[in-house]
């Protein structure tokens, strides 16, 4: 894994509030925030280990901590240290102030860290390996059940459920890679089954240059990179995140009847690619294989994507999957989607069509007229076509044979003469590069990292650089075809 030692670098976006530099800096420093959230104490720093104990250990890097009792006794504003390792476990550790934490955070001053140990600036390698644990709900890696926690720079495999569950506030899940877990590689939803309102749900949580991949479930339906679904609260932010390989989705943020609409969720430079089957080729008639799935149910949220990429996904780039929005799309690309058959989807975004009513800003779609099928090798001919309903400001879409440009501020419906834009033709590709990083491998190799994305595809602060794919070319007309001047599509 990528071994970089980050510095947290957060937006006020949607209610979540980052930490400020001088927070972090006192975390690094060693100066300190008390229990109370008092000045004057030093910081509380416990080290863990593989082999770590409990009341038998100090807490020391010369006497560490067993990982879940260091969660249960940190206090506001300590910090856990992981030394390097494998930390091997078939019990999920999980953080909650109803069944273990201590000295429960209150407030962004007290934030909680658990993070790697640090040699000569850079994160050791520490993995936590669930692989023990059979297939079962309640069987996940690690779940933060609490609030003001941020967690970072290790890896998570083998869960029977969920590698990393999100169902506190305030939290931070930052440079986390996710694989080849048996549910949604991260996944955010209510920490309690009585928790049946919208205010009991998390909320305003962020998911930062986290990257999942290869998860899956036996039945092939429900294993997402990123699931925030069902039940999850407000202000819920992914920003720099890669889906790809898991067996179901990208993104999941399906709203269910039931249970009523979750909360707004807004997706920041974000990358969806191959989902609907695993770098071991294995997949199933349940995978849905969307790139980014906005809803569920026709049930209305208003979910934002911005500057986000979706290529290659089996069945759809962007879905809303019957959300009639409004949804809010800007700068998004979707490249060579609906790979699973010939009938596939860049933007399939008005389900509903008596109702759907979305806003897409310097949007732009493109297929090249054929790709390589993942599953088979064979190339077949591309047909990744827009379905699209709402307001449309300066965007490129594809019909499926032809490019169509809006050009400026107007209603759009794709079924809709005078309203679907004007038929534009590209002389040649106006990407850098099509070539991706190609995980896949061949068909029956166990779900492993075959080509290390998360490390190739990031910066040294973790943010997302795809060297030059889909990225546009300096002299390409899209340059200037956004909405004031502005280029179309993702820049990453």
């Amino acid at each position: 894994m990528r071994k970089k030692l980050l510095l947290l670098s957060l937006l006020l976006l949607g209610g979540l509030v980052g930490c400020e530099d001088e927070t972090l800096s006192t975390f690094n420093s060693g100066s300190s925030t008390s229990s109370s959230g008092d000045v004057g104490d030093e910081i509380q720093i416990l080290y863990c280990s593989p082999d770590g104990g409990t009341t038998d250990a100090s807490g020391t890097r010369e006497s560490p901590y067993d990982v879940q009792y260091a969660m249960n006794q940190l206090k506001p504003g300590g910090k856990i240290v992981l030394l390097e390792g494998t930390y091997v476990s078939s019990l999920t550790i999980q953080v909650s102030p109803t069944i273990g934490e201590l000295y429960p955070a209150t407030s962004e001053e007290e934030m909680k860290v658990m993070e790697p140990d640090v040699v000569d600036g850079e994160y050791v390698d520490v993995l936590f390996d669930f692989s023990m644990q059979p297939f079962y709900s309640a069987n996940r890696g690690i779940s933060i059940d609490s609030n003001y926690w941020h967690i970072k720079g290790f890896t998570v495999t083998g869960a029977g459920d969920n590698g990393v569950y999100i169902g506190g506030n305030h939290n931070i899940v930052e440079d986390i890679e996710v694989y080849a877990c048996r549910d949604s590689g991260i996944q955010l939803g209510r920490s309690s089954s009585s928790y049946n309102s919208i205010d009991q749900w998390p909320s305003y949580n962020l998911i930062k240059n986290c990257t999942s991949h290869d998860n899956a479930d036996p039945s092939g339906e429900d294993s997402d990179g990123f699931a925030c679904k069902l039940t999850t609260g407000y202000g819920n932010v992914f920003e720099g995140c890669i889906a790809y390989n898991n067996i179901d989705d990208g993104w999941d943020l399906y709203s269910k009847g039931e249970s009523g609409p979750i909360g707004p969720v807004t997706l920041i430079d974000c990358v969806a690619f191959n989902n609907g089957i695993t770098t071991g080729g294995v997949g199933s008639s349940n995978s849905d294989g969307n790139g980014f799935k906005l809803g569920g149910e026709n049930i209305s949220v208003a979910h934002k994507v911005i500057n986000c990429i979706a290529f290659d996904n089996m069945a759809c780039g962007f879905t809303d999957n019957s959300n009639p929005g409004p949804l809010y799309f800007e700068n998004c690309t979707a490249f060579n989607n609906g790979s699973r058959d010939d009938d596939g989807y860049n933007f399939s975004t008005c389900r509903d069509v008596a109702t759907s009513l979305n806003y897409y800003k310097n949007c732009l779609s493109f297929c090249t007229g054929s790709r390589v099928s993942p599953i088979t090798g064979e190339v077949r001919v591309a047909n990744s076509k827009d379905e699209y309903k709402g307001s449309a400001d300066h965007c490129l879409f594809y019909n499926g044979l032809s490019n169509l440009y809006i050009n400026g501020i107007q209603a759009c419906d794709y079924s809709v003469e005078g309203l679907k834009g004007q038929l534009y033709e590209l002389d040649e590709v106006p990407f850098v590069s099509i070539e991706s990083i190609q995980p896949q491998s061949s068909l029956g190799t166990p779900a492993s990292k075959i080509a290390d994305v998360h490390s190739e595809w990031r910066d040294e602060e973790g943010n997302l650089d795809l060297n030059g794919f889909l990225q546009l070319k300096e002299d390409s007309p899209l340059q200037t075809m956004g909405a004031d001047n502005a280029p179309l599509g993702a820049n990453l």
